[in-house]
């Protein structure tokens, strides 16, 4: 039995994508691998790997299980916790790796200084910490005001090291006059701050402001969806890296059934998309529970995202031709319609039919950021979405449309 869809992840492509941001770093800077929430879906072991072959010295996490799940391939790399980490007991599986300097903490606040000194005494050397500076995301970090008491403090303290002081900018690959005045911020803190150890890293730029200019580069570039060959935000500063980027990933799933419908027809639970004219309906077996967002589908008041629907079987009389079929009607939970448009009489030759929901393309309706854009969210927040009953293949090249029955075999 054919799978619903696949998602293909070119790991080659990761590697030739993470080797190009480490080349586009500032001489003097150091690149990390954003690889939490399993490396947005993707596979968090063999990306890491990926990144790290490719001259990543250190890797980024969220949460403390992925922390944790990094730490089994014993790599020699640092791991980077960006969560507030509020109390370790020293028998917590964390604490011998935070102990060893395998795994550093961001800090948040100056509550927890106490207890990670407490903890430091026990290990064989020094905790390193990072100092998350608040410049205007309102999220992580404390205030500019107070960061440079709480690094004073690391430095007074025994058994602790500074490792970082970070921020975070709130959309460098849209707002490029924000993104400026954060970093003005962030220089002001820096120069209040003063002298730091040269093993401090200064760190501010993910990947749009990797690529938007490399002032933001400090001592080390933060790289999450770069690695995936995008680069988010305003298409005039993704053509700047993703015409050099690789696409590493790819979704297909194929046409599992049509019919036809007359003009004025509903589709779709609601009826919130009718038939403009007679048209042919092709199903595909893929919803809202395996990624598609909700918001994908067009209706009678705005349009839709598109699915590039490829050629029948080989010797149909149709077999060259390529149709973009835009989502119609309500997403479902499990399917969705799209608009073949076609006339009567060719209905059948669609059933079977490959499907490209996120294509191996830098441009274009169904590429990574296209399509994110399409459906009204982030690249990252798709890439997330997509949910686990999609098998992941990994891969080591890129990767043709085929039919379904083949990327079954290739998943096999």
């Amino acid at each position: 039995m054919d799978t619903d869809s696949l998602l293909h992840v070119d790991l080659a492509a990761i590697g030739r994508n993470a080797r190009l941001m480490v080349e586009l770093a500032a001489p003097r800077a150091t690149c990390c691998g954003i690889v939490k929430a399993d490396a947005y879906g993707l596979g968090a072991r063999r990306v890491a790997k990926a990144l790290i072959d490719a001259g990543m010295n250190r890797l980024a996490v969220f949460r403390v299980e992925e922390a944790l799940d990094l730490l089994e391939m014993r790599s020699a790399v640092p791991i980077l916790l960006l969560a507030p980490v509020r109390s370790l007991s020293p028998i917590h599986p964390l604490a011998s790796a935070v102990q060893r300097g395998h795994v550093e903490l961001v800090l948040h606040d100056h509550r927890i200084l106490e207890d990670l000194a407490a903890l430091a005494k026990l290990g064989s050397g020094p905790i390193s910490v990072h100092v998350e500076v608040d410049t205007g995301m309102c999220r992580g970090g404390m205030k500019p005001s107070s960061a440079c008491d709480l690094v004073d403090k690391i430095l007074r303290t025994p058994f602790l090291r500074l490792a970082g002081i970070m921020t975070h900018f709130t959309g460098a690959g849209w707002d490029a006059e924000t993104t400026r005045e954060q970093h003005k911020r962030f220089q002001r803190v820096i120069d209040a701050i003063g002298p730091v150890p040269d093993s401090c890293l200064i760190h501010a730029a993910a990947t749009a402001a990797t690529v938007r200019d490399s002032a933001y580069h400090w001592d080390c570039v933060r790289i999450g969806l770069g690695w995936c060959g995008c680069v988010p935000g305003h298409e005039d500063l993704a053509t700047r890296m993703e015409h050099r980027l690789t696409p590493a990933i790819s979704w297909r799933s194929s046409v599992c059934h049509v019919h036809e419908v007359t003009a004025g027809t509903p589709v779709g639970y609601g009826g919130v998309w009718t038939a403009p004219q007679d048209t042919v309906i092709g199903i595909v077996p893929v919803g809202y529970a395996d990624g598609i967002p909700p918001t994908a589908g067009a209706t009678n008041e705005h349009g839709g995202a598109s699915l590039r629907v490829g050629p029948g079987q080989r010797g149909a009389a149709s077999s060259s031709h390529r149709v973009n079929a835009q989502i119609v009607g309500a997403v479902s939970m499990d399917q969705v319609a799209i608009d073949l448009g076609t006339p009567s009489g060719c209905r059948e030759s669609f059933v079977g039919r490959a499907v490209e929901i996120i294509a191996a393309t830098d441009i274009g309706p169904n590429s990574l950021r296209g399509f994110a854009e399409a459906c009204g969210v982030s690249p990252h927040q798709l890439l997330v979405g997509i949910g686990p009953r999609v098998p992941r293949v990994a891969v080591n090249r890129p990767q043709v449309a085929q039919p379904s029955s083949e990327w079954q075999a290739a998943a096999i």
